[in-house]
């Protein structure tokens, strides 16, 4: 038992040092300070068990993350809840085995018409955006509003 307890606390020390790494190459240079905005937090880049860790610590805890930019690589999937008429749209990760995901719903900026402008589900992209937490229903949830959405062409779409 307290050799699980040392993995899972040295995964997640190597995650927060991971994720601290990532911030640090993610800077804005002057070139690009209008078009990309700094990235507090780069999962894009890292392997599948980091990002499934980081991914789910930020899910458990999200207070140090609120309000900071989240940039994310992972698979389009929605969610049409039509007893509210409320359409979700999230980025969904898999862990690196493949048997588990995690997700996190985003709110496309601009002006977007469902289902015409919306990639097709499974779709790789990449989403960037700031980390909020709103309410419905009672219960609390999180979101990356006035987010980036575009078209990760290193990976093949998922089924």
């Amino acid at each position: 038992m307290k050799k699980m307890i040392r993995i899972f606390v040295f995964l997640l020390s190597l995650s927060v040092l991971m994720s601290g790494l990532s911030c640090i190459s993610a800077g804005e240079t002057a070139a690009d300070s209008e078009e990309q905005p700094f990235i507090d937090l780069d999962l894009a880049g890292m392997s599948g068990t980091i990002v499934y860790a980081q991914v789910y610590n930020l899910l458990s805890d999200p207070s140090p993350w609120l309000g900071k930019m989240i940039r994310m690589a992972g698979y389009y999937s929605y969610y049409d809840d039509q007893e509210h008429g409320i359409v979700y749209h999230a980025c969904v990760i898999p862990d690196a085995t493949a048997c588990c995901s995690a997700g996190i719903e985003f709110v496309w900026e601009g002006e977007h018409t469902w289902p015409e402008d919306y990639p097709e589900i499974g779709t790789d992209i990449v989403v960037t955006g700031r980390l909020e937490i709103y309410q419905e229903d009672g219960y609390d949830y999180l979101h990356l509003l006035d987010a980036k959405l575009v078209l990760n062409q290193s990976r093949e779409a998922q089924p």
